[in-house]
C-alpha cells in the first residue's frame, strides 16, 4: 500500500481534484495524508471528510525555509498510529497522475532497493557546488554530524521521493525526537527535504536507485507543464505522476480528460 504525504495549503477545489486524481490512478487501499501548510486550520477538512483522507495532526504553516519537516511529521505520525504502508511518497500540491500502474512499477523498481528518487548526487565541498541550499548546509554542518555523517550530503528532488517503511523506521530511530526538533528549530535552509532524508537514508545503509527514462522529463522544477506535455505524457505507459502542474487549465484537463 502506498501512502502519499501530500503538502498543500490553499485552494480547496484544486485539493479535491488532486485527491480524486490520486485515487483514480492508484489501488483502492491507497492512503493520502494531507499536511496542511496553511494558516487556515480548517483547510482540507471538507475534502478529508468527503474523500476519507487523513490530515496529519502535526501540520503547521508553510515556511519557505521550513518545509523540510513535513516528511518527518507525517512519517512519525504513521509510526505512532502503526500504519502498515509499503511505500511513503513525497507529494506536492502541483503534482497529478496521468497513467495507472505506479505501485506495480514501484514493486518492480524497488525489488532489491529501499528508496527511489529523481536524482542522486553527493555534495561534499561548498566551493564546488552551485546548488545554494547544499552550499549553505555544508557551511553549517559541523554541529550536525549525527544527521550528516562525515559532512557529506546526498541530494535529490522532492517530488515523488519514495521510501520503504523499513528504511523510514530506521531514519526515525537514528535521531531522537528532541534532536529532530532542535535541528528544525535552528537550521533554516530552503529545500531541506531534498537533502535531509536522502542523506539519512544513505547513512542508514539504504540501497538507492533513480527513476528510469522518461519519468525525469515530466518530473521537473520548471517550466510548468502544458496541456501538450500532458497529451504526450499520457501516451507513455511508464509516465505516472507529473510535476509541476501550475496552471488551472492544465489541472482541469488532467482531471477531466487525463
Amino acid at each position: 500500500m502506498i501512502c502519499y504525504a501530500l503538502l498543500a495549503h490553499e485552494d480547496e477545489k484544486a485539493l479535491l481534484q488532486q485527491v480524486r486524481n490520486i485515487k483514480k490512478y492508484n489501488r483502492d487501499d491507497v492512503l493520502i495524508v494531507l499536511y496542511n501548510g496553511g494558516n487556515n486550520k480548517k483547510f482540507g477538512k471538507k475534502v478529508a471528510k468527503k474523500e476519507k483522507i487523513k490530515i496529519c495532526p502535526y501540520s503547521r504553516p508553510f515556511q519557505p525555509k521550513g518545509t523540510g519537516r513535513m516528511f518527518y511529521d507525517v512519517a512519525r505520525w504513521l509510526k505512532e498510529t502503526k500504519v502498515k504502508y509499503d511505500y511513503l511518497v513525497y507529494f506536492e500540491s502541483d503534482m497529478m497522475f496521468v497513467n495507472d500502474g505506479f505501485e506495480d512499477a514501484l514493486d518492480e523498481w524497488l525489488k532489491d532497493y529501499d528508496c527511489i528518487w529523481k536524482i542522486n548526487r553527493t555534495i561534499t565541498d561548498p566551493e564546488k557546488t552551485k546548488w545554494e541550499p547544499g552550499k549553505f548546509m555544508l557551511q553549517e554542518i559541523e554541529p550536525w554530524g549525527d544527521i550528516f555523517p562525515g559532512g557529506i550530503l546526498t541530494r535529490t528532488f522532492n517530488p515523488l521521493q519514495t521510501y520503504r517503511r523499513k528504511i523510514m523506521s530506521k531514519i526515525l530511530e537514528k535521531i531522537s525526537p528532541d534532536r529532530w526538533e532542535e535541528f528544525f528549530s535552528k537550521v533554516k535552509i530552503r529545500c531541506m527535504g531534498e537533502m535531509l532524508y536522502p542523506t539519512l537514508a544513505v547513512s542508514c545503509g539504504a540501497k538507492v536507485r533513480t527513476f528510469p527514462g522518461n519519468t525525469k522529463k515530466y518530473l521537473r522544477w520548471r517550466p510548468s507543464l502544458t496541456i501538450g506535455d500532458m497529451k504526450r505524457a499520457k501516451k507513455k505507459s511508464n509516465i505516472f505522476a507529473v510535476h509541476p502542474v501550475k496552471d488551472e487549465e492544465v489541472r482541469e484537463w488532467i482531471y477531466k480528460k487525463g
